[in-house]
């Protein structure tokens, strides 16, 4: 007890907090701080009418928060060379609760999606935490096998066959958001990895086919797809969200009416502080300050890239592949967000990272920011990498 307790304190004396990520931390702070705030706007009506408090949400959220954070400090505190020892075991812990939300009494239905489970009173969504062991998974098996990937198809049939598993069951609950994502951001990671082009591409356009059979055969996707086209030709059906959200991005105009002034969150606009929360911030503070929020977001990815291309300079292969991953995930998935509430894409339920409302997405975000800020710590602490003379 004595030693664990010596380490735990050697940990704290050697550590340098110079090296620390101070502009990543920034701009995760500042993202999550106005999520926050905008979602204690966005969530009152519905908050008050479900729960019977205008905060409730915003409470919870609060409390999503620090366990995010608490999940960020062990993140960094863990080493990274750690995480390809129990990369194997904890996709397969993810795999079990994936399969937990179809256990009567255990998973959760909700508007026909069986996609969360109730822990201790508090939703869980599996596919959320899906999204950072697939990456992790990937991640390690590049590094474990990158001769294989880059020379034989079994190299990269392997992961593909497992993720190919994971992605089935998603759908099945049903998600075909969480799915699509995941599926373009693993495949992103194999591709620097070196994948032959062939197998790439063969996959790619496998994945975009099975995607459009599903949109198809499905009735009430396909009608999404149409009303998408023309919104305004069914705006009490299948084009009501997306015509009110555009409505709301109208009034919003380039200032916004003011931050609590909003209308369309008032029962009208339904997951206008989730899936839609875009549309709440345009109408309240206006399109400048939608400019500013996805300006944060996309800063935040470029950030993360900037740590794998540091990561490629310093041979820290996994530090280049999670981090490409996850950066690639979360510009996917807030691209996707903003497309749908503004009409450039067809509605999907998928959040915006860091400001939509939502606990499971907010403490994965939380988890994989501290594994990015101990991949960078790890590489300003290692020796320095000599300066290599670039040809003219």
């Amino acid at each position: 007890m004595k030693k664990l307790e010596m380490n735990r304190l050697r940990i704290f004396e050697n550590f340098d907090y110079v090296k620390l990520d101070f502009l990543l931390i920034s701009l995760f702070l500042t993202i999550s701080l106005c999520g926050l705030i905008i979602l204690s706007s966005a969530s009152v009506y519905f908050s008050d009418s479900v729960y019977g408090s205008p905060m409730a949400i915003f409470n919870r959220q609060l409390i999503y928060f620090f366990i995010g954070l608490i999940g960020l400090l062990v993140t960094f505190v863990t080493p990274v060379n750690l995480w390809p020892s129990y990369d194997r075991l904890f996709l397969s812990m993810g795999f079990l609760l994936l399969l937990m939300v179809f256990v009567p009494g255990v998973g959760v239905e909700i508007n026909g999606a069986n996609r969360w489970i109730r822990i201790a009173g508090f939703g869980f969504q599996p596919s959320e935490l899906m999204k950072f062991l697939s990456i992790l998974y990937v991640s390690c098996y590049s590094v474990r096998r990158i001769k294989e990937i880059q020379s034989h198809w079994l190299g990269f049939f392997r992961p593909a066959l497992i993720i190919v598993s994971i992605i089935s069951i998603i759908l099945v609950q049903p998600d075909l958001g969480s799915s699509a994502v995941i599926f373009a951001s693993v495949l992103g990671v194999l591709f620097i990895a070196g994948v032959k082009i062939r197998q790439f591409l063969i996959v790619a356009i496998l994945g975009l086919a099975g995607i459009a059979m599903m949109i198809f055969f499905v009735p009430w996707r396909w009608e999404r797809i149409i009303s998408f086209m023309d919104p305004w030709s069914n705006p009490f059906t299948s084009g009501y969200q997306l015509t009110l959200s555009l409505m709301s991005i109208g009034r919003g105009d380039w200032f916004g009416v003011g931050l609590g002034q909003g209308l369309i969150k008032m029962g009208y606009l339904p997951d206008a502080h989730t899936d839609f929360i875009f549309s709440v911030i345009v109408e309240e503070i206006g399109i400048l300050g939608g400019f500013a929020i996805i300006s944060l977001l996309f800063a935040l990815c470029f950030r993360i890239f900037f740590i794998g291309r540091e990561s490629l300079v310093r041979k820290n292969f996994f530090g280049f592949y999670f981090c490409y991953g996850v950066a690639l995930l979360l510009g996917l998935q807030t691209f996707i967000n903003i497309g749908v509430a503004s009409g450039l894409l067809p509605t999907k339920g998928l959040t915006l990272p860091l400001v939509s409302g939502g606990g499971t997405n907010l403490i994965i975000v939380c988890i994989m920011i501290g594994l990015i800020l101990r991949i960078d710590y790890e590489n300003k602490i290692s020796m320095p990498v000599p300066m290599i003379k670039r040809r003219v």
